[in-house]
C-alpha cells in the first residue's frame, strides 16, 4: 500500500524552499551570497590584468606614475574583495550549521504531530530513513543546498564575466569549453545519481538495521542480556554483514566516480591543447601582444575551471536538490495529516461508544478487532481482560486515537471522534503503559511532562507521594528536582522497574484528567501487588471513567464492568457476578488464577 507519494521539486524551487528558512532563522545568509558573488569574480580577475599592465610597461614604455596607480587600485580593490570572501567564510559556516538543525525540529515537530499509527508503516520508516539524510550532514540535502548556492553563483557570475572578455578574441573557445563541461556534467550527474541509489534510495532498510544494532549497543538497558546470554557476537556477526552489504554498494559507487574522473581529466588535456592552438592562432592572425596573450591565457584558465566547477557544483546542488524532494516529501506528508478538527465538549461527563469497530495492522489482512461494540459511560470503571494477544492493546489505542478504525465508528457523546482536533482529544487521557519510559529530565519533569517553568512542584511532589515513591523523595537529596539517567547528568538516578511503575502513575495523577487508562502497567509486578497497587490508584482517581487492561484479573473486582477479549472479539461483556454465574471463558480464567488472590480473598472473590 503506498501511503506516500514521493514529491519532485525544481533545482530552483528546492533552493527558493531551503533559502526560505534561511530568510528566516539566518537572513545575513543572503547578503553574505550578494558579497561572495562580487568578491569572487574581482578575486580572480583583477590580477590578469594586473600582470597584463605589468608587461605592457616593460614591453610599451609605461608611465611609472600610471603603473603605481594602476597597482595601488587593483592592490585596493583585491584586499577588498578578500576581505569579502573572508566574511563570507566565516559567516556561512554558523549560520549553515544554524539553519540545519531549525530542518531537523521542524520535521520532528511534524513527526510528533503524525498520526501514530503511521509510524507501523516500513514505507514511512523508509521515508523517515531518507529525509534523515538530507539533514545530517554539512555537504548534503539542506545544508549543502545553502553552501553550494554560494559558491554556485559565484562562480556563474565568474563565467558570465570570463564570456565578456574572451568574446574579444576567441568565440570558438568559449564554445569549447562549454561543450567540454556540460560532457563533463552529464559524466559527473551519471556517477553522482547511481551514488546515490547505492547509498541511499536502495538501502534504506539496511541503514534502518544499522541504526537499530548500533542503538542497541550502547542502550546501557540491553547490557545484561548481552553478556549473560552472549548475544554479542550475534550483534557483531549482524553489523559486519550490514557493512559488508553497505561497502560493496559505496565500492560500485566508487568505481562509477573513478571511470567519470578518467573521462573529465581527458577532456582537460584534450581542451588545454585546443586553448593554446586558438591563442596561437590569434596572436599571428590578430596581433595581440605578450599582455594580451598573458591575460587571455589566464582567462581561459579561470573560465574552463570555474565553469567546470559551476557543472560540478551544479551536480552537487542536484544530489542535494533529490534530497532535499526527500525531506519535503516526508514533511508535506505530515501536513496532510493535519487539520484541525471540532473542539472537545466543555463538560464534566464523557461517554465514548464503540460501534461495530474492527482494525486491521498495515500489511495484514488479518482483523487484531472484529466487530467491537461497546460503550464506556461516565464515571464508570471497566476492567478489559483477555490473555495476551486477545487485542486489549489495540483496542486501547483505538480508544486514544492512536489508530484509526479500519472499520466502523467510535464516537464520544456521540460525535466520531474523527472530528474532533487529535491533540485537543488526547488531553482526555491520562494514560499509563507498561512500556513506561523515562526521559534524561528531572524527576518533576518526568512527572508533568511539561519545562520546568510550567511545573507545579508542589503538585508533582504530592502526586509522587500518592503514587507510593515519598520515602525515595526523602532518600534524594535533590527531591524532586531529582535527574533521572545518566546520560546527561552523571548524577541521574535509574529507577526500578517498580519505581518507574509508580512514576509513572503520578503522571497520570498529575495530567488529572478525566479519563484514565491503565494499560498493564503492572505486569512486572506479582499478583498480590498488582492487586494492590490497582486498589490504590482506584481510590486516588475515585469518580473518573477508568480503564484498567491486563491479562490477569486482579483490576476486576472493583469495576462496574468487564469486557472479555479473545481473539480480536469481544466474546463476554458484564459484571463480575454475571461473567462467574455464566461460567464462560471469564469465569475459567478466574478459577485458574483466584488462589493469587487468597491472602486477601481466602473464601471467594467478591465482586462490586
Amino acid at each position: 500500500m503506498n501511503i506516500l507519494k514521493e514529491k519532485k521539486y525544481s533545482l530552483l524551487k528546492n533552493i527558493l524552499y531551503v533559502y526560505k528558512g534561511v530568510a528566516q532563522h539566518k537572513p545575513y545568509l543572503i547578503i553574505l551570497l550578494l558579497i561572495s558573488i562580487i568578491s569572487t569574480a574581482g578575486n580572480r580577475f583583477l590580477w590578469l590584468f594586473t600582470g597584463k599592465y605589468i608587461i605592457e610597461y616593460i614591453s610599451n614604455g609605461m608611465a611609472a606614475g600610471d603603473l603605481v596607480r594602476m597597482v595601488v587600485y587593483l592592490s585596493g580593490a583585491s584586499i577588498l574583495c578578500a576581505l569579502g570572501r573572508n566574511a563570507v567564510n566565516f559567516g556561512k559556516e554558523p549560520a549553515a550549521f544554524y539553519v540545519r538543525p531549525m530542518f531537523m525540529l521542524d520535521r520532528n515537530k511534524k513527526l510528533i504531530a503524525m498520526p501514530y499509527e503511521y509510524l507501523e508503516y516500513n514505507e514511512i520508516l523508509d521515508a523517515l530513513q531518507k529525509s534523515r539524510k538530507s539533514t545530517t550532514q554539512t555537504e548534503t540535502g539542506i545544508e549543502g543546498i545553502i553552501r553550494f548556492t554560494l559558491v554556485f553563483c559565484s562562480d556563474l557570475f565568474t563565467c558570465i564575466v570570463a564570456i565578456a572578455i574572451l568574446c574579444r578574441i576567441s568565440i570558438l573557445m568559449i564554445g569549447v569549453v562549454i561543450v567540454f563541461g556540460l560532457l563533463s556534467y552529464i559524466s559527473i550527474d551519471r556517477a553522482a545519481k547511481r551514488e546515490k541509489y547505492l547509498t541511499n534510495d536502495s538501502v534504506s532498510y539496511q541503514e534502518r538495521k544499522k541504526d537499530y544494532f548500533k542503538e542497541v549497543c550502547k542502550d546501557f538497558s540491553y547490557g545484561k542480556d548481552i553478556r549473560l546470554y552472549g548475544v554479542g557476537s550475534k550483534l557483531m556477526n549482524s553489523q559486519r554483514t550490514l557493512h559488508e552489504e553497505l561497502h560493496e554498494n559505496v565500492c560500485k559507487a566508487k568505481n562509477q566516480w573513478m571511470r567519470s574522473g578518467i573521462f573529465t581529466n581527458s577532456l582537460d588535456m584534450l581542451r588545454e591543447g585546443l586553448m593554446y592552438v586558438s591563442l596561437v592562432y590569434s596572436i599571428i592572425q590578430k596581433n595581440l601582444g605578450i599582455g594580451d596573450f598573458t591575460m587571455y591565457v589566464g582567462c581561459v584558465r579561470n573560465f574552463a575551471s570555474t565553469f567546470y566547477n559551476v557543472m560540478d557544483i551544479y551536480t552537487k546542488l542536484r544530489r542535494c536538490s533529490r534530497e532535499v524532494n526527500d525531506y519535503r516529501s516526508l514533511n508535506e506528508f505530515c501536513d496532510e495529516q493535519e487539520c484541525e478538527g471540532k473542539k472537545l465538549p466543555v463538560c464534566d461527563r464523557y461517554e465514548i461508544r464503540f460501534e461495530n469497530v474492527s482494525f486491521c495492522y498495515p500489511g495484514t489482512e488479518v482483523y487484531a478487532l472484529k466487530d467491537i461494540n461497546l460503550t464506556l459511560s461516565p464515571g464508570q470503571k471497566l476492567a478489559v481482560v483477555g490473555l495476551n494477544g486477545a487485542g486489549k492493546t489495540t483496542f486501547i489505542k483505538l480508544l486514544l486515537k492512536l489508530y484509526e478504525p479500519t472499520e466502523g465508528h467510535i464516537y464520544l457523546n456521540g460525535v466520531d471522534i474523527k472530528e474532533y482536533d487529535r491533540a485537543a482529544y488526547y488531553e482526555l487521557f491520562a494514560p499509563v503503559f507498561q512500556d513506561m519510559e523515562c526521559y534524561a529530565f528531572s524527576l518533576a519533569e518526568n512527572v508533568s511532562m511539561k519545562v520546568e517553568e510550567k511545573t507545579d512542584k508542589k503538585q508533582v511532589e504530592r502526586c509522587l507521594r500518592q503514587a507510593g515513591l515519598g520515602n525515595k523523595l526523602d532518600e534524594w537529596p535533590k527531591g524532586v528536582d531529582t535527574p533521572l539517567l545518566k546520560v546527561l547528568h552523571e548524577d541521574g538516578v535509574l529507577l526500578s522497574g517498580g519505581e518507574r511503575q509508580k512514576m509513572a502513575l503520578a503522571r497520570a495523577l498529575y495530567k488529572d484528567a478525566p479519563i484514565v487508562i491503565l494499560d498493564e502497567p503492572t505486569a512486572a509486578l506479582d499478583a498480590m501487588a498488582e492487586s494492590r497497587m490497582y486498589e490504590e490508584f482506584d481510590r486516588m482517581i475515585r469518580g473518573k471513567l477508568a480503564v484498567y487492561i491486563s491479562h490477569r484479573l486482579a483490576s476486576t473486582r472493583f469495576c462496574h464492568e468487564i469486557a472479555m477479549f479473545e481473539g480480536g472479539e469481544l466474546i463476554e461483556c458484564g459484571t463480575h457476578d454475571e461473567l462467574m454465574h455464566c461460567g464462560g471463558k471469564y469465569a475459567q480464567m478466574f478459577e485458574m488464577q483466584a488462589h493469587y488472590y487468597k491472602e486477601e480473598q481466602p473464601n471467594e472473590a467478591v465482586g462490586v
